[in-house]
């Protein structure tokens, strides 16, 4: 792709992030997302046959960037092994936490979460592949793969809907403990003597 349309597309992408963050998702036009970018409508439509393609490819520029810093650092290891990596994710949200208080609040976009949710899925598989056996996994890989990238995405969301009570750091620790112990491990570690002795 030339550098015109590179930039073309830019713009647009662009353009539709400031207004997804002015207005509800739903309500934008493509005339808005064109009069915003300062182009006309025949040059939306030569890059991107709906606003739904513009959005998952504005979103894939940020995914783009973020899985080239953890690729750098995760070569070996799983990501949610590497709390560097997930506390990249958190530090990701935090610093873009304007955008994805709309994206991941009550209101989120049902298509971005999904194309989140996938993205994050096939990245973390491409990943995994070169460290295991698929075939020797008691849970098919893609159900794996989506279990954690949508657990990711729910404490993302619960995480910046509740102020980031929590730093990136303090949550990369906590989602490394329940990707590898899992929510029974952490209940275990809590449980009251009687209940200890009940399920003993």
């Amino acid at each position: 792709m030339d550098r015109r349309k590179r930039r073309t597309r830019k713009m647009l992408c662009e353009a539709l992030i400031r207004l997804v963050m002015r207005q509800p998702y739903e309500s934008i036009t493509i005339q808005e997302i064109t009069d915003e970018a300062d182009l006309n409508r025949a040059t939306f439509y030569l890059h991107f046959g709906s606003k739904e393609e513009l959005l998952a490819t504005s979103m894939a520029t940020y995914y783009d960037d973020l899985t080239k810093r953890i690729s750098a650092i995760t070569e070996d290891v799983p990501i949610w092994e590497s709390v560097q990596a997930i506390q990249m994710v958190f530090e990701h949200v935090e610093d873009n936490a304007d955008l994805y208080r709309v994206l991941l609040g009550k209101q989120g976009l049902g298509m971005v979460i999904n194309h989140m949710i996938d993205y994050t899925a096939v990245y973390t598989q491409n990943g995994v592949e070169q460290l295991c056996d698929p075939a020797k996994m008691s849970v098919p890989m893609p159900i794996v793969m989506r279990h954690f990238a949508g657990s990711l995405y729910a404490t993302l969301s619960w995480w910046i809907q509740n102020g980031m009570p929590y730093s990136p750091a303090e949550m990369a620790i906590m989602g490394k403990n329940l990707c590898l112990g899992g929510t029974i491990q952490i209940f275990e570690e809590s449980l009251l003597p009687e209940a200890k002795l009940a399920t003993a």
